[in-house]
């Protein structure tokens, strides 16, 4: 899945891990390197599930030793966060023995959890994969600790939304509260200030942006303030605005109702699909027709660019598959995403084609 700020999230459990002399440690370390291969070029979040890891499984200190020097820059550079679940004494000695080895810079990345449940602030955890082995253990020590914690305090209801939200908020409530326009602000602003200063720009879109600069943007359009992109110098601010707005709406853009048969794209036919890809498409609500048909005109035009911007409709897939499309309950596994993203790429590929029919009064294009 993708965390707060849409960057990749990998996960790496313990508990998995089988006993020491069952594995091959050299094996591991390629397989570590070949499945993180596939995200370094992009910013990327690791979250690590200590649980599980005992003296039967535990690798040895030369053995970390050599993983750490074996994943160089190329690796550190583009990871954003590493999230430490459930640590024990263990990572804290072993963190001293480390210490010596790890940049200041790198340490920073690095924030620990006590609990499931402070996952949350962090990412889509409602999309991760997580062990059964951990999740009882996390409620085992939330069980140890209740004789500990305070009283519970009563949490009031949450705030009705204001009037000038846009995250958060369904399409029609926005739709409601800005005269009836079907494009939500945040979304035409973003796609207009891409659209004249970002068409050329390398790894648009897979670039992520300061947290707080992002919470900031968001605060300023829930209150229906004016935004400035240029304020900001930085041209991937708006780029993960879009993704957010996107990632936040609380049903997905391609709606709950489309996700499976979203998944049988993979066993259609090749020069069947984007037929069947216009039939799916044709059946959406008119508000999310003209949404997508908005966005996907304006991610078609950044792949023409891919020459200089090296986003193709492939790499765009990537990126907003999943915030186009997710399970209404639990996460999307990972056989899901090559259905689901091969979907996304035969919209932007085949735009033209696939929205070609359909026209709903009052729809603009970027």
């Amino acid at each position: 899945g993708d965390d707060n700020s849409g960057r990749k999230v990998i996960t790496f459990s313990c508990c998995r891990m089988p006993p020491s002399h069952q594995l091959n440690h050299t094996r591991l370390l390629e397989y570590l390197k070949y499945t993180l291969d596939q995200y370094v070029e992009n910013d990327y979040t690791v979250v690590y599930f200590h649980y599980g890891l005992k003296s039967l499984n535990k690798p040895s200190l030369k053995w970390l030793q050599t993983a750490y020097k074996e994943f160089d820059r190329k690796y550190k550079k583009n990871l954003k966060a590493l999230y430490v679940v459930h640590p024990t004494n263990f990572i804290k000695i072993l963190w001293n023995i480390f210490k010596p080895l790890i940049s200041h810079k790198f340490g920073k990345k690095i924030t620990y959890l006590n609990y499931l449940s402070d996952l949350r602030e962090h990412l889509k955890y409602d999309q991760l994969n997580i062990p059964q082995e951990v999740l009882r253990h996390d409620e085992n020590l939330r069980q140890k600790q209740k004789g500990k914690l305070p009283p519970v305090v009563k949490v009031p209801p949450p705030r009705p939304p204001l009037p000038t939200q846009q995250f958060g908020v369904s399409l029609q409530y926005i739709k409601d509260k800005n005269k009836g326009d079907l494009i939500p602000p945040v979304m035409k602003e973003t796609v207009s200030y891409l659209k004249r200063k970002g068409l050329q720009v390398e790894g648009l879109f897979r670039r992520s942006a300061s947290i707080q600069t992002i919470k900031d943007v968001q605060k300023l359009y829930n209150q229906g303030k004016s935004v400035n992109f240029d304020d900001y110098h930085d041209i991937h601010i708006p780029a993960v605005i879009l993704k957010t707005f996107l990632r936040e709406l609380p049903q997905p853009l391609l709606t709950f109702e489309c996700y499976d048969h979203i998944l049988g794209i993979t066993s259609v036919e090749s020069s069947l699909r984007v037929t069947r890809c216009k039939q799916i498409i044709q059946g959406l609500p008119e508000h999310n027709y003209v949404v997508l048909k908005y966005l996907i005109c304006f991610l078609h035009m950044v792949s023409q660019e891919s020459i200089y911007n090296r986003m193709t409709a492939s790499s765009l897939a990537c990126v907003f598959g999943l915030n186009l499309i997710w399970p209404s309950k639990g996460a999307a596994s990972l056989s899901a995403l090559v259905p689901l993203n091969l979907f996304t790429e035969l919209l932007i590929d085949f735009y033209t084609n696939i929205f070609n029919s359909r026209t709903v009064p009052g729809e603009i294009l970027p």
